[in-house]
């Protein structure tokens, strides 16, 4: 097994390890706390008797062993299932009627990972030609214009940047829409009960996707905007004095060539390094970018998993389970894509030796 494939192969067993150990700590905090799950069937605060209690816990199977539950849980992710929402359960004729969780879960990963993705797509666009801008000519006015807009974008919270955003452009601009999320495909509205008038068409279509994107993604951009360009504008001021971009002058390359082929590779993988490391961070953005534009994502479906039915004043363990492991298997899948790349473009990482050949090193010299 070569050098690179054996290194990526140890980043997905930690990876498989992250992925496992996540929700089982989960579940042991969960239970470490003085949670009531029987108020999900009986929610009548604190006039609900404790038989009620019970009661509700019986029906809900919190009341089995604690590794029954776990080993139930995982064998029903396993068969790609993430089973059944406590929040929302209620008796009917003495039977309990569950809500499934992927109905909820599933368009919230969409929007989530189309803010996600495109985000941080609009970042590198940017980030690119502006820190190679500022870093070839350091100390000049573009520079400074530059570095100054950068540090303004950093100090600007994501909420405050949807508002100013949804003000000024938002309201002038009538294509693009100031909140809201439509799916990149049109669905057909249903159709009108007998005695009703037809139902409107829903938002939807890559043309509607996109500019309902447009600011979300502007807001999610202006904050990891300033790091990534003041950390391609400090490689690119590094790399441009070198002796292999002088030489390439000589050579009669023009300097947008030197840039983009000698000298903007070298903060690649640096950038591929911080894209890994922000990916947990990126997450947290978007619970401010998703409640600033009116998106039901997986953000703001993390916090109320975690902040409880406020109606209940409990937690529901299976949407928080499988809040937790979506949001992990995004890192963790983030983190392989990002390992993956690195060794594409750091050609430190790749084998040195050749088929056939090998070579000696004595001393320091090859």
């Amino acid at each position: 097994m070569t050098r690179v494939g054996a290194r990526l192969l140890r980043r997905a067993a930690t990876g498989l390890f992250v992925l496992v150990a996540m929700p089982t700590l989960t579940f042991c905090i969960y239970w470490a706390m003085p949670e009531e799950p029987g108020r999900f069937i009986y929610p009548f605060g604190f006039q609900t008797t404790r038989f009620e209690l019970q009661d509700g816990a019986r029906r809900l199977g919190a009341d089995r062993p604690k590794l029954d539950q776990y080993a139930s849980w995982w064998w029903h992710l396993l068969h790609g299932s993430f089973g059944n929402q406590w929040g929302g359960a209620t008796l009917n004729d003495n039977r309990l009627i569950f809500s499934p969780i992927a109905p909820t879960l599933d368009p919230a990963i969409r929007e989530t990972l189309c803010l996600l993705v495109g985000g941080t797509l609009l970042v590198v666009l940017l980030a690119v030609p502006l820190g190679a801008l500022a870093g070839r000519s350091v100390g000049s006015l573009s520079d400074r214009v530059i570095s100054l807009l950068a540090l303004v974008g950093v100090c600007v919270h994501p909420i405050v940047s949807a508002k100013l955003l949804t003000t000024f452009v938002g309201a002038h601009a009538r294509f693009i829409p100031a909140g809201g999320y439509c799916t990149f495909v049109r669905h057909a509205p249903p159709p009108p009960a007998p005695g009703q008038a037809a139902v409107a068409a829903v938002c939807g279509g890559p043309v509607d996707w996109f500019t309902h994107l447009l600011l979300p993604w502007t807001s999610f951009a202006l904050l990891f905007l300033a790091l990534y360009t003041r950390m391609i504008r400090a490689s690119v001021a590094e790399t441009v004095g070198e002796d292999f971009v002088r030489s390439a002058r000589a050579k009669g390359a023009s300097e947008a060539r030197v840039l983009a082929r000698h000298v903007l590779p070298s903060a690649a993988p640096r950038v591929l390094t911080m894209v890994g490391m922000d990916i947990g961070t990126a997450i947290g953005v978007c619970v401010f970018v998703e409640y600033a534009y009116g998106f039901r994502g997986l953000g703001r479906l993390a916090v109320y998993a975690m902040a409880g039915d406020p109606f209940v004043g409990a937690l529901d363990l299976p949407l928080l389970l499988a809040v937790v492991t979506v949001i992990t298997a995004i890192i963790v899948l983030g983190n392989l894509a990002a390992d993956t790349l690195f060794t594409v473009v750091d050609p430190r990482v790749r084998p040195s030796e050749r088929a056939g050949r090998t070579k000696a090193i004595a001393a320091g010299v090859m």
